[in-house]
Parts: structure tokens; sequence; C-alpha cells
């Protein structure tokens, strides 16, 4: 070849390589994101926006109960022991109902509806039927709500509370596991009594999370009314429509873009996604928010460390509830100026409309003063932590576990018969684990869609590389030699001949 050809294949060779270099590392990865940016978009119709509003595979829901073992002696004062007893298993099916769309916002509202199916072959050998006790959550919120409220009239509910729950001797309830979750627990309204009928006539008015059951029975659990029905609250999220980044981010609840669940601002300002939905390229030192409609607030996940899940590589993050009693951001929290919770602890009284407190599973990461106020508790971050593993690209949950306890303080009332001698402490009633792990089928369609391209693109941009350097370093060495080459031309001699 002459020296024009090797020139035109070094050129070329430079040419194939800069091109892989513009495609590979940023052509290509500019159209990924692009295509993943559409792709988490609340368009409708598409998929992600079908598989946001109904999600397609159950939630594992598990159900953990604290079994006071000494009521006798807790109701005279003394330290509580509780046994943890589950857990009890549920498939949960999550849909969002009443579903609008705002164009001209790029936001869509909805409400939650989450439906419960036991599962007695996972549960067993528990059944739902095994004897609970713990404290008399729904005549304590009574009796505590008046307290603080109305205090002149714990007179009148004390006389209301003998046929409401027909004569009780003790403040705790000891009830079927299955009651106290989803069936009910009756409260009887039954009497003409002017206090029962007074104390009746403001739960027929307000029965927030009682379950009629004829004219004058109530049924009290803490998932029953929440089975298969729509959340109270109404979200309005972005649709990321106009910015993927924005895809999830709850703007309003109820019509209003601030609460007023808390003492200020920051704490009424929701924050973070919907938490089943979040947005793409994710970086670490970010975090995750989202915002629970069970404690009306946002929790913050933050970034542990990076992990593989099922051949996946994902961002694994935990989360806590802080303290706000040392934490100026978080004193909004405080159930009162000047008197706010140690380390670990929410009071969500305002948002549960009872008095309620929530922590993480056994009082893990809480305040050793809180533990010391029961017996029985083991708190283990492998069994009680908060966590989540996302792939970045995508922000796809591919691993979570949301754990919540719930708590009640109790304390004595000199005025109610059966309380008067209540022990001085927060026990624990139940925690939940909402758990998932993405599916195999899922998985291997993340692979065939994402992880393959991505891996063929990755070889291919630098065999484009090493295909235009081999060309180009190939042409010059050969032009390099064909330059140095030298050719001898022989001598005549006299006669002709060499």
């Amino acid at each position: 070849m002459n020296k024009g050809t090797y020139k035109k294949i070094m050129i070329a060779g430079i040419i194939i390589a800069v091109l892989s270099i513009v495609i590979g590392w940023f052509g290509f990865p500019a159209l990924v994101n692009m295509k993943i940016g559409k792709s988490v978009a609340l368009r409708k119709p598409n998929d992600m926006r079908n598989m946001w509003a109904k999600s397609p595979i159950a939630i594992d829901f598990r159900v953990y109960m604290f079994n006071v073992t000494n009521p006798e002696e807790a109701a005279k004062g003394a330290v509580p022991i509780v046994a943890e007893v589950g857990p009890y298993f549920y498939h949960e099916w999550k849909e969002k109902v009443n579903i609008e769309d705002h164009p001209e916002d790029d936001t869509v509202s909805f409400r939650m509806k989450n439906t419960f199916i036991f599962n007695e072959t996972i549960s067993a050998p528990l059944t739902g039927d095994e004897m609970v006790t713990i404290p008399h959550a729904a005549m304590l919120s009574m009796v505590y709500t008046v307290e603080r409220e109305k205090p002149g009239a714990l007179g009148l509910l004390a006389k209301g509370i003998k046929f409401l729950f027909n004569n009780p001797t003790t403040p705790f309830l000891t009830a079927r596991a299955r009651d106290i979750l989803f069936d009910g627990v009756p409260i009887n309204c039954t009497s003409k009594d002017f206090a029962t009928s007074a104390i009746c006539t403001m739960i027929r008015t307000n029965p927030a999370g009682l379950k009629p059951d004829g004219d004058d029975i109530f049924l009290f659990s803490f998932f029953g009314m929440k089975n298969g029905t729509a959340d109270t609250q109404k979200l309005e999220v972005k649709r990321g429509v106009v910015d993927p980044q924005e895809v999830g981010l709850v703007v309003k609840v109820n019509d209003k873009e601030k609460l007023d669940v808390w003492s200020g601002d920051p704490c009424n300002t929701p924050s973070g996604t919907d938490s089943t939905i979040f947005p793409p390229f994710l970086k670490s030192e970010d975090g995750i928010t989202a915002y629970s409609t069970d404690l009306c607030l946002s929790i913050v996940a933050k970034f542990e460390k990076e992990v593989v899940f099922k051949g996946i590589p994902g961002n694994r993050y935990v989360a806590d509830f802080g303290d706000m009693s040392s934490d100026p951001d978080k004193q909004c929290y405080c159930p009162a100026p000047g008197k706010c919770l140690k380390k670990g602890l929410i009071d969500i009284t305002k948002c549960a409309g009872a008095p309620i407190v929530a922590s993480l599973p056994h009082l893990y990461l809480t305040h050793d003063d809180y533990r010391m106020m029961v017996k029985g508790l083991n708190p283990d971050p492998a069994k009680h932590e908060i966590n989540m593993v996302f792939e970045p690209m995508t922000a796809t949950p591919v691993s979570a576990r949301k754990r919540l306890q719930f708590n009640m303080f109790t304390h004595p009332v000199a005025k109610i018969p059966v309380m008067k001698t209540m022990t001085n402490a927060l026990i624990p009633i139940f925690w939940v684990e909402e758990g998932v792990d993405l599916p195999d089928e899922f998985v291997n369609m993340m692979e065939a869609q994402l992880f393959r391209t991505l891996r063929v693109a990755g070889v291919g941009r630098w065999i484009g590389v090493g295909l235009g350097m081999l060309m180009f370093m190939g042409a010059l060495a050969m032009y390099v030699m064909q330059r140095q080459s030298v050719t001898i031309t022989p001598s005549p001699t006299k006669n002709g001949k060499t």
C-alpha cells in the first residue's frame, strides 16, 4: 500500500476511536437516561402508571403483638412484662383509588387502599385465635383524651365506661388476636344511661377507627377499618412528565400544601415521595425521603453502603426517628414546647386520633429510659431496623423492610376506678413489618432490558476504541517502516556485470 492509504487508515482509526468515546461514554448514557426518565413518568396510560396505580405484587405484612404477662401487677403499678406473639402473616395488596390528573400542575391525586388477606400456612402454628393481653387501647384512649382536653368530664366518663366496656375490672384487654387486629372488640352503646348516651352520641358523630355493628355496637380494631377501604388522607404527587426528577413527590395532603398536625412549618411541610415510586438516578448523598400517611410525617433514609441483590447492584439505606430533644430541625414534632420526647419516639396522637407513640420495633435505637419502663424487649438491628435497597439508575426498590412499633404511655387516673393505680410506663402494643423482595421475573426483566444492554454497550465502546487505536497504530507502524526502508540499486561494471 502507498503512504496515502496508510494515512487514510490512521484517520479512520482516530475517527472510530473518537466516535466510540463520544457515543459510548456520552451519547449512549444520555439516551439511556432519557429513556429511563420517560419510562418512570406517570403518563396515562403506560406500564409505570399502571403498576403505580395497582401494585402487581403483594407486600408481605407481618404483625407481632406484645402480650402483657403480668396485667394484674401492672394495673397496680408494677413494671409491665411483655412477650412477643407473632408473626401473623398477611398479603397486603396496594391500590390507588379516586385517581385524578391535574395536567396544569403535572400532578395526580389519589387515595391509597390497602387490602389484607390472612395467610394461614405461613402464620402457622398461629391462627389468630390466641388470647392476647394488651393495654385496653379504646378505653385508655377515651380516658387520656378527656383528661387532656376536658378533665372536668372524667367523672361522667367513669360512669359511662361501666356500660361501654361491660363493667371492666382492669385497664387491660384480653381478647383474640384476630379481634384486636381486624375483626373488632365491641363497644356497647345499648345503655340509656345519661353518661353512656352522651359518650355514644359523640362516637356516632365521629366514629373514626370504629366499625358500626348495628345501631348500638361499635367494633374497635387496629386494622379493621383500613382493610379494603380508601385512606382518609388524599395525596397529590408530581407525575414527572415535565421533570422525571420530580416523579412521585408529594405536593399536597388533603388539598393543602401544609399539614395542621405539628407545631411548626418544617414538620408540617410534606416532603419526599408517596413511598411507592421514586425519582431515578439516585445519588447516595441525597438519601431517600418518603411521606407516611400512618405517621403524618416524612421519613428520611440515609445511604449506608453499596450491595448486590440477586445480581443487581444497589444502594442500601437505613432510617430511624432521630432525637427531637436534641435536633433543632425535629423540635416541631414535640408534643408541647419544652416537652420533647427523647431519642427514638414520635408522638402521633393528632395523626392517629389516639394517644399513640411510634418507635422502631422493640424500642430499637430509643433512649434507655424508655426501654427500662418495660421488660421483655430484645432490640436487634437485623430484625428491627428500617432498611431498603434501590437500584440507583431506575430507583427501583429491589428489597425493603418498613418496620414500625405502636406504643402507649400509661399513667394513673384517680377519677377512673380501674385506672387509679395504673403503671407509669411506655407499653408496646404491636409492631408491623411491610416487606418486599423484587420477584425473580422482575429481576430477569430488569437484567434483560437494562443491565444486558448496558453491558453490551460497555463492551462495545471498548471494542470500538480498541479497534480504532489498533487501526491507527498499525497503519502508523507500517507508514514509518515504509519511510525508513531503503532501496539498493546495484552499480554497473565495465562488462555490464556486477
